[in-house]
């Protein structure tokens, strides 16, 4: 197989696109687990609500 320097930058640009595809999807999980060890949110007024007598 012949290399040419256009077959060396194609697999250049190819190598990178996915090294940065690889990065951003490893980043995006790594988000979502730091939102996953986060606890819920709590709404205050559902809290200061009077409930009905059983």
């Amino acid at each position: 197989m012949f290399t040419t320097p256009q077959s060396v930058q194609a697999e250049t640009a190819y190598r990178q696109e996915r090294i940065k595809r690889d990065f951003s999807r490893a980043a995006g999980r790594r988000e979502r687990r730091a939102e996953a060890s986060q606890p819920e949110p709590r709404h205050a007024r559902r809290a200061l609500r009077p409930t009905t007598a059983a």
